[in-house]
């Protein structure tokens, strides 16, 4: 063991690396009794070119879905798009058993948004860029 090395590289470790690390963590989350499997699923919305003008990608893990990305694109908002891509992975969450929904966003982009929808802040990181902060949102799912 004398001979551990730190070695640092930029962006995401070689596959092998990768393989190796999350083998470790899913092999202690299964020991702590949390077996993990996640999941992750995505609804696109295009026009009759398909032209992909809107989309969430989510993870679903345990009970929950995380909602890592929605976006529209400017020329369709406020049409209800944003709404309509939500409850579609809302439902699709449901059907997986998910009782609870997840994200974060800063103030510039849909803290309103999520609010309109029955997500309520949770936690707020401060400063986070300086000067604004990252808010926490969460909703819980009802089957």
């Amino acid at each position: 063991m004398n001979n551990l090395r730190l070695v640092a590289s930029e962006g995401e470790p070689n596959p092998e690396d990768k393989k190796v690390m999350v083998e470790g963590l899913l092999s202690h989350h299964a020991k702590s009794g949390h077996p993990r499997k996640s999941e992750t699923y995505s609804i696109l919305l295009k026009d009759e070119n398909k032209k992909v003008l809107g989309t969430v990608i989510v993870t679903f893990l345990w009970n929950g879905m995380e909602i890592n990305s929605l976006w529209v694109d400017e020329s369709i908002r406020k049409r209800g798009w944003g709404r309509k891509l939500m409850q579609a992975v809302e439902e699709e969450a449901i059907k997986r058993g998910c009782t609870i929904a997840y994200t974060n966003t800063f103030p510039w982009q849909a803290p309103e948004f999520y609010k309109k929808l029955g997500y309520k802040l949770y936690g707020k990181l401060d400063d986070f860029p300086e000067g604004s902060s990252l808010g926490y949102f969460s909703k819980r799912l009802i089957k």
